[in-house]
Parts: structure tokens; C-alpha cells; sequence
């Protein structure tokens, strides 16, 4: 059975090692490692380095504490909120064991609630969508592995944001953070989908000159249809191919027609490919979208990607 020690245990071992033993920080930590490992402990979620603040503590507590002061005020500092949350991503992003610290310390708690105070503006600054798109990008480093946070009130700020935010950026990044909700979560889709996102990002794919928002929206798509969840005996998977394969395949065969060079063409044709899943879809792509196909086909016969996917429909 693999052990597991706690942050602040792997923490007091490291110190006392460096106290006591008046080893190197370098040191102290190899040794604190070695030993645990030897004792079976499974470190994954342990931050493994020993940098702590003044106070004591690691940098990613140290930043989720001090949004918790900034945005505790009715009016904060925008430029200082987008520091810390510059910060906190920067940290999340390092390794699974920042972002479980995180996720203790409260960061998806203090990052929603800033979302909800925001997003109650009817105008939005340059200032605010600043902001906005940083606490969602945050949020996407806080969650990448870690999709067990969404709660109800995460789902229903992305909801709320695609059905009233018309900004790209902000709907980047809130595609984003879904992709990422949605990654190895079978109960995190089936929320959304509850909620009728389908409908919001077959809007977004009729959105005009915008090649990142549309790839982000195919990312969504595709990642509602996955079955990666080890904890669910039975997704439904299929059943959002289905449904989603009904609503959106013909503006997608559409697409396929305006955008016919990679990379864009390639995950047209890979997203059409996961929605295929009858043959009723199957048919209505090949009266209406076959001759697109050949044509990106035709088009790119070069590029292995194109090819690839082309072939898979």
C-alpha cells in the first residue's frame, strides 16, 4: 500500500535536516526525498524544493493568500490582483503539486468569486477584461490534472460567461478553462452539457475571423465526446456525439469549405470524425461535406496531418 505524508511533514524533515544536520538547502531536500522514498511514500503531490517566503510559507500559499486580502475589497488594485494572479499561474503551472496546494489553499474559490464580481459589469474596461482573462487563464493552470474542483457555481459562471460575453478574449479563455474542466471528468461534461453549451458553441462557430476562438471551440467539442474517465463505470460519451454530431455538423462542413489550410483544416476534419458516430450522421456529412474533404485532401496532399485526418473520415 503507498504511503503518503502530509506538505507540512515533508516540510519540518527538509528544515531539520538543514538545522540539524547543517546541510544545504540542495542537500537537505535530496536527503528528505531519498528518505521518504525509501520508506514507500509516494511524493507526487508533494512541492519537493524548499522555497519559502519569510513567513514561512511557499510561494503559490503566499499568492493565494494575498488575493484573498486584494479581493476582500470592493474596489481592488487592478494591476496588483493581475501580479498575484500572474504568479499563481506561473506556480500551478510547474508541477501537479503546486496546483493540489493551490487548490487547499482556496485559489478556485477566491478566482470564481472574482469571476462573479466581475462579470456582474455591464460595461467592462480594457482594465476589467485584463483582469477577467487573467483569473480565467489562472483558473486553467489551477485545474489542468485537477478538474475536481468545478463545482455548480464554476459551471454556472462558464455558462453565463458564453451566453452574455461577447469579448474573444475572455471567450478564449473561458474555452480554455472548459477544455480543462472537462479533461478525465465524466461528471464535469455531463454538467455542462446539462446546461446547454452545445447551443453556445454552435454559436461560436458561425463567429467571423477569429481562427484562435474557433480552434478553441473545436477543442470543447471533441472534449465533450471522451470516455477517459476510469471512475465512471458508463459515460455518455456517445451520447453527446450524437447529439452535438446533429447540431453542428453541417456549419462544420461549412467551415470546412472557408478554412482549407492546416492547421485549422486538420481539426475540422478531426472534430467531424469524433461526431460520426451514426449513420445517419455519417450520410449527412457525405452529401454535404464529401467534396470539401477531397478538396482539403487535394489541397494538402503534402502535409501528413491533413492526410491523416482526411483518411480517418
Amino acid at each position: 500500500m503507498v504511503r503518503v505524508i502530509t506538505q507540512e511533514t515533508y516540510d519540518e524533515v527538509v528544515k531539520e535536516n538543514m538545522e540539524e544536520f547543517d546541510m544545504s538547502p540542495e542537500e537537505a531536500v535530496k536527503e528528505a526525498v531519498a528518505q521518504f522514498e525509501a520508506q514507500g511514500v509516494d511524493l507526487t503531490n508533494i512541492i519537493k524544493d524548499l522555497a519559502l517566503s519569510s513567513g514561512g510559507n511557499h510561494l503559490v500559499s503566499e499568492t493565494v493568500a494575498n488575493l484573498k486580502n486584494l479581493c476582500s475589497f470592493k474596489k481592488h488594485h487592478v494591476n496588483q490582483v493581475v501580479k498575484e494572479l500572474d504568479v499563481l499561474k506561473a506556480e500551478c503551472s510547474k508541477d501537479i503539486a503546486y496546483r493540489i496546494r493551490a487548490g487547499k489553499d482556496g485559489a478556485y474559490k477566491v478566482l470564481v468569486d472574482l469571476l462573479f464580481s466581475k462579470q456582474l459589469l455591464l460595461q467592462l474596461s480594457d482594465r476589467d477584461v485584463k483582469l477577467i482573462v487573467a483569473a480565467l487563464d489562472t483558473l486553467t493552470a489551477l485545474m489542468e490534472l485537477q478538474p475536481d474542483l468545478l463545482d455548480d457555481r464554476g459551471v454556472e459562471l462558464i455558462k453565463n460567461i458564453l451566453d452574455n460575453v461577447e469579448n474573444d478574449d475572455i471567450l478564449i479563455s473561458t474555452l480554455q478553462w472548459t477544455t480543462a474542466c472537462c479533461i478525465k471528468h465524466e461528471m464535469n461534461r455531463q454538467k455542462l452539457f446539462a446546461k446547454n453549451i452545445a447551443e453556445n458553441l454552435k454559436l461560436l462557430l458561425n463567429v467571423c475571423g477569429n481562427e484562435k476562438l474557433l480552434s478553441e471551440t473545436l477543442h470543447v467539442v471533441r472534449k465533450m465526446t471522451l470516455d477517459d474517465d476510469v471512475r465512471m463505470e458508463f459515460g455518455k460519451a456517445h451520447e453527446h456525439a450524437r447529439e452535438l454530431g446533429a447540431q453542428m455538423l453541417d456549419p462544420l462542413t461549412n467551415l470546412l469549405k472557408e478554412h482549407t489550410k492546416p492547421p485549422l483544416v486538420s481539426e475540422l476534419m478531426l472534430t467531424i470524425a469524433t461526431l460520426l458516430v451514426r449513420h445517419e450522421l455519417c450520410k449527412m456529412v457525405a452529401d454535404s461535406g464529401v467534396g470539401s474533404i477531397f478538396t482539403a485532401l487535394a489541397d494538402n496532399y503534402d502535409n501528413v496531418a491533413v492526410v491523416q485526418q482526411a483518411n480517418k473520415l
